[in-house]
């Protein structure tokens, strides 16, 4: 029975419509999708700057609300310290007026003494008050008074009240007193908390401010300080000895442009740099500490100096103020900067930290003077370096003499490849020829891998072709041809590599001429810069180590 066959025909052109059509649909969707996120990232646009406009308009009413706040409290606290300590402030202003006039001598004596003691009865705590009194009652030549009112000062503030009397003593050539008084001030100081306006005091002692110091108080001062600190450390001495050697290493010299070939050829190099370098820094250490001890001080910038520190001292507010005078400190700057409370108080912090002077131990102090990159004036750091001298001494001995075991008795020469060993420079010949032997060996080396034997095979091979050409020319006269053609070519060829090896190998030759003629050079410069380099170290060994603080 034969299978009978059915063709089935399926129209599909229908369901191809609605996949068209569900890609339409779909391609509207994927646009409408496109626009909506477009339309949402406008939409956080907006409400981004909206946002960031708010937050504008919100510190900007906040800045106004503290400038306006600021203003208020201004007032407030202009008022409480005008109510509550008025009176310093006049007290302050009249000390410095006293002052200018005992200088000018234009106000009666009476009328000092009557405005003195008004206003040592309207300030019963203020130090200042009975100092003021006591002044006055000196220029009128009342030592009773004068007496009981530096004795009230003392008991309401004994540290301040000295060096202010010490200061005034100062200006009027009082010396013995004055010497009393800085004595009592001295005595205040802590040797382990020095501020850098105690050492300007010493500094003025030292170079004679405050008169001749026939009886070395400052000197007794100072070593008692120095002791303190000594013993309140069980490596105080180490500690110097490394300030002081860091500090000389400050000069150390790079002698590498001295020994250009040194640094290039020799494996010691570096322990030779840090030996020699040390060496050739000595005079250059001895040239700042001489310029240090030979300052020129002048002594009535000095004056001018510590009769600034009195102004300072008087005009400072008192420690009862401070809250106040910070607080009105901080309100100005609020308005300064127009309400922005931030800004107000980093200038605030900026202030006070410029303010504050920098409290260390004495030997740090006097250290900092002395190593600082600062303008520093120049009697603070010759007093500096009169006290601190045997330290100094120390660290740069130690600093000029701790490479002396890693300098080198020998030196290895590294020149293109090339080692070769010399104590002194005595076999710069013979290491010249064993350099010299060294790369005649490395250049025939060479040379033989440039003659190949390239060119000889492609001329027995283009013999062979022009005989086997020959012979074709009989049988198959075109690939005789051909075969002369080849030889032809194989001739050229081999002729051209000749050629070409002839020019690499003068080209080896050349090359190896010349690095051997400079490596040579360089052998003999670098040992001469050896011999060099080692004669100044024997001239420096032979001798005592110099004293750098004369």
């Amino acid at each position: 029975m034969a299978d009978t066959v059915q063709t089935v025909h399926i129209d599909v052109s229908r369901l191809e419509r609605k996949v068209d059509e569900l890609q339409s649909y779909t391609n509207q969707l994927g646009s409408m999708i496109r626009e909506t996120n477009e339309a949402v990232d406008a939409t956080n646009k907006n409400l981004q700057l909206l946002y960031q406009k708010f937050n504008e308009m919100m510190d900007d009413q906040k800045m106004q609300a503290a400038l306006q706040q600021a203003s208020t409290e201004l007032v407030r606290v202009r008022q409480e310290l005008e109510s509550n300590y008025g009176n310093y402030k006049v007290i302050r202003e009249t000390m410095l007026g006293v002052l200018q006039a005992t200088d000018l001598a234009l106000v009666k004596k009476s009328t000092i003494s009557r405005v003195s003691e008004e206003l040592m009865l309207s300030t019963p705590k203020y130090w200042l008050a009975p100092c003021l009194v006591a002044v006055s009652a000196w220029i009128g030549n009342d030592r009773d008074l004068a007496e009981r009112a530096i004795a009230e000062a003392v008991k309401r503030d004994e540290e301040r009240t000295a060096i202010t009397m010490a200061l005034i003593c100062r200006r009027n050539n009082r010396i013995q007193t004055c010497y009393e008084w800085l004595s009592i001030y001295f005595s205040h100081q802590d040797s382990a908390s020095f501020s850098e306006g105690s050492f300007a005091y010493i500094d003025a002692y030292v170079n004679g401010i405050f008169g001749p110091d026939e009886k070395h108080m400052c000197d007794d001062y100072v070593a008692k300080w120095m002791n303190e600190i000594r013993g309140s450390s069980s490596n105080f001495e180490e500690k110097q000895e490394e300030i002081w050697k860091e500090y000389c290493s400050r000069f150390s010299l790079d002698i590498a442009a001295l020994y250009p070939d040194l640094s290039d050829t020799v494996q010691e190099y570096h322990d030779i740099n840090e030996y020699v370098g040390r060496i050739l820094s000595v005079d250059s250490i001895a040239d700042k500490m001489t310029q240090i001890n030979n300052a020129y001080i002048d002594p009535n910038s000095l004056k001018t100096k510590i009769d600034k520190s009195l102004i300072q001292l008087i005009s400072r507010y008192n420690e009862d103020e401070e809250p106040l005078r910070k607080e009105e400190e901080y309100l100005k700057a609020i308005k300064y900067y127009e309400g922005d409370k931030e800004a107000a108080k980093q200038s605030i912090t900026k202030l006070e930290h410029e303010r504050k002077q920098q409290t260390l131990n004495l030997v740090e102090q006097m250290s900092n003077v002395i190593i600082t990159d600062k303008d520093v004036a120049p009697s603070e750091r010759k007093t500096a370096v009169s006290f601190l001298s045997s330290y100094i001494r120390k660290g740069f001995n130690t600093y000029v003499t701790e490479k002396k075991e890693t300098f080198p008795t020998q030196i290895t020469l590294n020149v293109d490849g090339w080692k070769g060993v010399s104590a002194d420079g005595s076999n710069a010949a013979q290491l010249c020829a064993d350099f010299e032997s060294n790369m005649s060996a490395r250049c025939a080396s060479d040379v033989d891998r440039a003659n190949n034997n390239s060119a000889k095979v492609k001329m027995i091979s283009s013999i062979v072709l022009a005989v086997l050409g020959l012979i074709f020319l009989l049988v198959a006269f075109p690939i005789g041809c051909i075969m002369l053609i080849g030889a032809g070519v194989l001739v050229y060829s081999a002729n051209k590599t000749k050629k070409d090896v002839a020019e690499k190998v003068e080209s080896i030759n050349q090359d190896y001429r010349t690095r051997t003629e400079n490596g040579k050079n360089k052998i003999n410069n670098a040992l001469s810069q050896w011999k060099t380099a080692q004669d100044v170290v024997y001239n420096f060994e032979s001798e005592p180590i110099r004293n750098i603080i004369a």
